[in-house]
């Protein structure tokens, strides 16, 4: 845990950057024909691998969703979480979740989940659609070497229409208001309440249990709010996009007072971000451009252990971002350019932790880093692409991403991609992606108080894709995609200077989806293998498994439509068990009462296999200018029966282990008023 926690903090809070989607075919009916359109962006081109979209009421309607879209996400294929339907660490295709970049139609987001992964920082009524890739992705992307969910925003139509929603957790309302002739505005907002409801009843049972390992001190909070206010004026759209996000919680641990004497007392943890863009697009007949300028503020306090270790951000970015489209009979070439000025004055007291992935090291024998500093950083980028219409049945998509990254000694990165779709016929089509993709290693890892300021290569990664689609005349499909990435310049783990940028490693594997529709019947069937393995230190060169590693993913999806505005969905998940590095043994640590675990070989062993089904049942009371829509979930259900072990904690001798147990089952209400 001390490594994932430091890990976390300071390359969030240092640099605070912020999984596949498969279509999901829905019968639009009238009444919900506008909510299941799909967009299809510039540079996007039907059936290349790995890019996929899926519409809000489409992802909310999944099970285990929560209420919340973009949970949809880590219960696809393709896709691994921690921690269940809590989870919000994503592995994509053997890609850590640093590695896949969440944004809003390229506005940066400071986090896209609220703590714990209990719900995303994003009002349904402000997401139009969710664009996922897996691999393959073109130019106007960058800084991700795994994958990147793009979200695309909703823009009010000054409809003068509302939602008020009251949940088991929380409760938000969304309002779209006309202001004009042509400028609308969409407001929203979420709050917890869990520690309005049940805060005193825990601290007061808490104040009489200061021996036992955890207690919370403060329970958890969360709130976000969004706006959006867009002018339209004949073929341009002129819009506002704001999005605040805020988490607070305080813990007290103690279950290490043993076996690491320095990490027990305190987890104070408090984030926060803002995000406002201003948005120009324009959609001409022949020519289509969008230009974006954003500025985001992300500031984090954290406060653990007796000893008072801290860690305070306050990360600022400013961004231009500029694409524009030209239709020319065949082709459609594309130009563009992105900057980015980036600027943390950063302060901590911290533990250094220098350890392979999936090990930990003693804080209380580690050495005290305190910072007081301002870290800056800009990016240059531009890009240029087209899209060849090379006959009805064939096109090609071309580009190249050129980045100078002024930090330290990194220099500049040219990153070339490629796609190409062949239409057999309109049922039938095979592609294939193949594209160089740069990113930033963690910032904790190139910095003289953490890591290796030597460090001047760009983490790397190249993906081969292809995607095999066939319709078939009975309202089914299967989709095979089948992809091999390999990943070079990794920072890993060296003795002597830290880290160094010479690790490499591969990911490979195949997707593959069945979906039937029979009448108001939706099923999907998914099945992913999926290895990964790289290296974790330069004392060796041998690759270990990924700890998102997971071979085989299982998953059937259902969703049943009733005549009388009942609907039914369900999702069951079926997934191999998660790598861990067992400890093998314990050695006596030379005048301490505590001893030092021996590792085994790393990530050499895995959980039990892992079984989930969440089942949502909803419906809908229509009145004359309004509708009462009540959502039930129930999420986790196999774990009434069966528990999903996530891992093992150890005695303080390390002689034997403890199974740690999933969050179990999970209730969920819904009740949403629409008028």
């Amino acid at each position: 845990m001390n490594k994932i926690l430091l890990s976390i903090l300071v390359s969030n809070l240092l640099f605070a950057q912020s999984t596949l989607l498969q279509d999901i075919e829905v019968i639009a009916t009238d009444e919900n024909r506008e909510e299941n359109i799909i967009f299809q962006k510039e540079s996007f081109i039907q059936n290349a691998p790995m890019q996929h979209q899926i519409t809000t009421k489409q992802a909310i309607n999944t099970a285990g969703s929560n209420g919340d879209p973009l949970k949809a996400i880590s219960s696809l294929a393709g896709v691994v979480t921690t921690g269940n339907d809590t989870g919000n660490e994503l592995y994509i295709h053997g890609s850590k979740p640093r590695e896949t970049k969440f944004t809003l139609n390229h506005i940066p987001l400071g986090y896209l989940f609220h703590m714990g992964g209990i719900h995303s920082v994003i009002a349904p009524e402000a997401t139009s659609q969710i664009d996922a890739y897996l691999g393959g992705f073109d130019v106007t992307y960058g800084d991700a070497m795994g994958g990147v969910i793009d979200i695309l925003p909703k823009y009010p139509s000054g409809s003068n229409k509302g939602r008020v929603h009251i949940g088991l957790y929380d409760a938000d309302f969304a309002y779209d208001a006309k202001l004009g002739e042509d400028i609308s505005l969409l407001i929203s907002a979420r709050r917890s309440y869990l520690d309005f409801l049940i805060a005193d009843i825990v601290e007061e049972r808490d104040k009489d249990k200061q021996d036992e390992d955890d207690t919370i001190r403060k329970f958890p909070e969360y709130s976000d709010a969004q706006l959006i206010l867009s002018y339209t004026r004949g073929d341009h759209l002129f819009s506002i996009e704001a999005i605040t996000a805020k988490d607070e919680v305080k813990l007290h641990t103690t279950a290490n007072r043993t076996k690491d004497p320095l990490a027990n007392g305190k987890l104070n943890f408090k984030s926060n971000f803002t995000t406002v863009g201003a948005r120009w697009n324009y959609l001409g007949d022949e020519v289509e451009s969008m230009t974006l300028i954003s500025n985001m503020r992300s500031k984090g306090e954290f406060e653990f252990f007796d000893d008072d270790f801290f860690i305070k951000s306050n990360f600022k970015e400013n961004k231009i971002y500029h694409e524009t489209l030209f239709d020319v009979k065949n082709h459609k070439p594309l130009i563009g350019f992105e900057v980015q000025d980036m600027k943390v004055p950063y302060q901590a007291k911290i533990f250094e932790i220098n350890v392979e992935d999936g090990k930990e090291q003693l804080i209380s024998e580690s050495e005290i880093i305190e910072v007081d500093k301002t870290y800056t950083s800009k990016v240059y980028t531009g890009f240029v692409q087209d899209i060849w219409d090379i006959s009805d049945d064939d096109h090609l998509r071309y580009g190249v991403r050129a980045s100078k990254v002024d930090f330290q000694n990194f220099g500049t990165i040219i990153d070339p991609r490629v796609a190409y779709v062949h239409d057999f016929d309109n049922t039938l089509s095979a592609s294939i992606a193949i594209g160089k993709y740069s990113q930033m290693p963690n910032y904790g890892y190139v910095v003289d108080e953490f890591g290796n300021a030597k460090i001047d290569t760009l983490e790397m990664s190249n993906h081969y894709a292809l995607n095999l689609s066939k319709k078939f005349s009975d309202n089914s499909s299967i989709v095979i995609e089948p992809y091999f990435k390999s990943f070079e310049n990794l920072a890993i783990v060296d003795e002597v200077e830290k880290y160094k940028a010479v690790g490499d490693g591969e990911a490979y594997g195949v997707d593959l989806t069945y979906r039937k529709n029979i009448d108001n019947f939706d099923i999907i069937m998914a099945y992913t293998y999926a290895k990964s393995k790289r290296q974790t230190t330069t004392t060796n060169d041998k690759k270990y498994r990924l700890e998102g590693d997971i071979p085989h993913t299982l998953q059937l999806n259902t969703s049943y439509r009733f005549s009388n505005d009942w609907r039914l969905s369900s999702l069951f998940k079926y997934h191999s068990g998660q790598p861990y590095t067992p400890i093998i043994g314990a050695e006596d640590i030379q005048g301490e009462s505590y001893k030092r675990p021996i590792y085994g070989e790393s990530f050499s062993k895995r959980v039990p296999e892992s079984y989930d089904l969440d089942i949502q049942i909803g419906k809908t009371f229509k009145y004359s200018d309004s509708s009462l829509e009540v959502v039930l979930e129930l999420m986790n259900i196999t774990e009434l029966f069966r528990d999903n072990i996530e891992g093992y904690s150890y005695d303080d001798e390390y002689k034997s282990k403890k199974e740690e147990k999933g969050i179990g089952a999970l209730p969920a209400i819904h009740v949403n008023y629409r008028f």
